[in-house]
């Protein structure tokens, strides 16, 4: 239900020209969509922006045997989904080979909700990945040649990022496109080129995130992009990536958390991953209806039932 003091919020229009939704999205992925390691906390590329550090955090699966008994037990602990990612290799793919036919197995047997976070794909890849029946490809793209080499330490071509989203598609997959703001050591560079290749396989979402200068990397020092420059790219995004929800995800720095959330909302975001009280307040007060739903921000909307809390 909408409140009077809502209406004026609803029907303005901020300055990127967006029309102010009236339902907000707030996702919260733990405890029941947490993520998890296929390769435990080992990654060979070791990026100048994480160095492996995300992956410490995250329960270790790395074998098939564990991945199964995983979601197993997740299903029983009342789990809805799980992100499974983990290290990449030195040629920027996340090691998902060994582990398919299991998640094959997950997706037949149980009612789980799997978001799979893969790196760059071939077309082979693409279409063995896609034939497991997952819900989410969540690709990170990138778009700034030099930014793949200074921070990834990949020799490839910022065209394979190109082909991936493309193989994933024709491969019948739902992709989700993740793009960094600040990835280059906090200035935003090839972000522009990364909505626009975003906007190409028209998703149901693209999700913004922001680099967290993290200790123990070559970025620990670095400034965190600004509050100015990643509502610049949601109000970029809400106007190229023309009926993509844009959402704001779980990866950002804290320093500016609700002034970010509350602009975000302002510049076209409908989603958002863990929203502080501070927001879900001001929305509900600007007369916003908020679902919360127990899950990742990028799952499609035909599963806010399984999701939503109640």
């Amino acid at each position: 239900m909408l409140n009077p003091r809502g209406l004026t919020s609803l029907l303005s229009r901020p300055s990127s020209g967006f029309l102010m939704p009236d339902k907000l999205r707030f996702y919260y992925p733990m405890p029941r969509f947490p993520s998890v390691s296929v390769t435990g906390g080992h990654c060979d590329l070791r990026c100048s922006h994480c160095n492996g550090h995300y992956l410490q955090h995250m329960p270790d699966v790395s074998s098939p045997k564990r991945l199964k008994e995983y979601c197993v037990k997740h299903e029983e602990n009342d789990g809805v989904g799980l992100l499974i990612s983990g290290g990449s290799t030195k040629n920027g793919r996340v090691p998902l080979e060994p582990f398919l036919d299991t998640i094959r197995w997950v997706k037949d047997n149980t009612g789980l909700i799997i978001n799979l976070h893969t790196g760059m794909l071939n077309k082979i890849e693409a279409e063995e990945i896609a034939a497991t029946g997952i819900d989410i490809v969540s690709v990170d793209l990138v778009g700034n040649q030099e930014t793949l080499k200074r921070v990834y330490g990949l020799d490839a071509d910022i065209g394979e990022y190109d082909d991936t989203l493309q193989n994933l598609v024709d491969g019948g997959a739902n992709v989700a496109p993740h793009i960094c703001a600040g990835l280059d050591f906090g200035e935003v560079k090839g972000e522009h080129r990364a909505l626009e290749l975003a906007s190409t396989v028209n998703p149901e979402t693209v999700v913004l995130i922001s680099l967290i200068p993290t200790a123990d990397t070559r970025m620990a020092d670095v400034e965190a992009p600004s509050v100015d420059s990643i509502v610049g790219l949601v109000e970029e995004a809400v106007r190229v990536c023309k009926g993509s929800e844009i959402s704001l995800g779980c990866m950002r720095s804290r320093e500016y958390k609700t002034e970010l959330e509350w602009r975000a909302i302002e510049a076209g975001v409908t989603r958002i991953a863990m929203a502080s009280r501070s927001t879900e307040k001001r929305a509900l007060d600007a007369g916003y209806e908020v679902m919360h739903l127990d899950g990742c921000c990028a799952t499609p909307r035909k599963y806010d039932p399984r999701l939503l809390r109640v």
